[in-house]
């Protein structure tokens, strides 16, 4: 009789056979759940007695720790403490903050209304799975966040996933699907893996044509790309083509929790049905008062963002001279891939050579035989910063290869 359980077992048995040894591979799953410090927002840190500098930062533009938003949030913890409201939305969990915050996110995203969320996986998969119902379709882009992924296989409606930014593929199945079923397509702005952007401009185009709706998760371009911050479809000159603004506050903003802007009439539906919005406990006030102080920082200070594009300018034009084969990428989010557990030996090295604390992407994230050194930096990070990382790599390769044809990992199973 087969046990529910042995499905773990041949996970960690598939994983210890990747590597040479038992010591080994104990020390390399050490390395992949390391404790980092509580302060893991900023540039540097302490670590075990010695001060590192850290590229594995989602807070890009160091809006974390940055007074007015440290400061808006003790307010609320002094008057109202640390996990309230003690509530769903539709029950005690909705306060003026709350309706504060989702006011000015629409105002931001250019957008009728917004539905705040307490997780972006609450967000993504919420919005997806209550819009595709039965008779209905959503397309994914094979490289878009898990979160968009589960929210489709939630859906009671049909999924089909498409290459990663093959317009082409996207094209055949939305042209074989019937002209009167509704359609969603689905897609990130940036893409958290390889950093590269979603071709929005055709996007658009696909979706006018065959008379669909487009949701894009911009995570990770929000606060990055565009004129005034705006993202993804800002830097393509589409924010009004897109019908839903989606992404998380854990990344720019520094804070936590998700969004979904658009239309009113979808707002308040979602308001209704999610049961990303409707079952689960609120936003902490803590944290809404803290995003809406850094949404205001965001636009306040343009200065930040600049300042980031210019350490990530320094950074890829430092990896490429190396010799390093890093994409196109636009976001905060740079990547070199390498095979098997190269990437997790690679940050190992740069904890204990460098003092560089980089992450390293492993399967299940990308497939198995495919691993990514994957670094992310912020506006409080220097030029300086950006050149040690890279001599840093380029001495580690020397050691052993990173280099690894984006093209040829790709072709033996990609990434998503």
């Amino acid at each position: 009789m087969s046990d529910l359980f042995e499905k773990c077992d041949a996970f960690w048995k598939r994983m210890r056979r990747t590597t040479s040894s038992d010591e080994e591979f104990q020390s390399l799953r050490s390395l992949f759940f390391r404790k980092y410090p509580v302060a893991n927002c900023l540039p540097r840190i302490q670590m075990d007695g010695r001060e590192m500098l850290q590229v594995a930062t989602n807070d890009y533009l160091g809006l974390a720790m940055h007074p007015e938003t440290i400061q808006a949030a003790m307010e609320v913890v002094q008057l109202y403490g640390a996990g309230t409201p003690l509530g769903a939305r539709p029950l005690t969990g909705t306060t003026e903050l709350h309706e504060r915050l989702e006011r000015d996110m629409a105002r931001f995203r250019g957008t009728e209304d917004c539905v705040v969320f307490n997780l972006g996986l609450g967000a993504m998969s919420g919005t997806i799975s209550a819009l595709v119902d039965r008779n209905e379709r959503v397309f994914v882009d094979a490289y878009a966040h898990s979160c968009v992924h589960e929210g489709a296989k939630l859906a009671k409606g049909e999924a089909t996933w498409f290459q990663h930014n093959d317009m082409n593929e996207l094209e055949s199945q939305l042209k074989a699907c019937p002209s009167n079923m509704p359609k969603l397509i689905a897609v990130d702005g940036v893409y958290g893996m390889s950093g590269d952007l979603a071709p929005l401009p055709e996007l658009v185009e696909l979706k006018n044509k065959y008379g669909a709706r487009l949701l894009v998760d911009d995570a990770h371009g929000t606060g990055v790309l565009g004129e005034h911050g705006r993202g993804t479809a800002e830097h393509f000159g589409v924010e009004d083509q897109v019908d839903l603004h989606a992404g998380t506050f854990a990344k720019a903003f520094g804070t936590f929790g998700g969004y979904v802007a658009g239309p009113h009439r979808v707002m308040e539906y979602l308001r209704y049905v999610s049961p990303g919005f409707v079952l689960t406990k609120a936003l902490p006030a803590v944290l809404t008062a803290a995003t809406i102080k850094s949404l205001e920082l965001m636009q306040r200070l343009p200065e930040r963002r600049v300042q980031l594009c210019e350490n990530l300018n320094t950074l890829r034009q430092g990896l490429r001279e190396a010799g390093f084969e890093i994409g196109n990428p636009q976001g905060a989010v740079t990547s070199i891939f390498t095979r098997e557990l190269r990437a997790l030996r690679a940050v190992r090295l740069l904890q204990d050579e460098y003092n560089i604390l980089a992450n390293a992407v492993m399967y299940p994230a990308v497939p198995q035989r495919v691993s990514i050194v994957r670094i992310t930096v912020s506006a409080l990070h220097t030029a300086d910063d950006m050149r040690r990382v890279v001599e840093a790599l380029k001495e580690i390769d020397q050691r052993f290869p990173l280099q690894q044809s984006i093209a040829s990992l790709l072709s033996s199973g990609g990434i998503g």
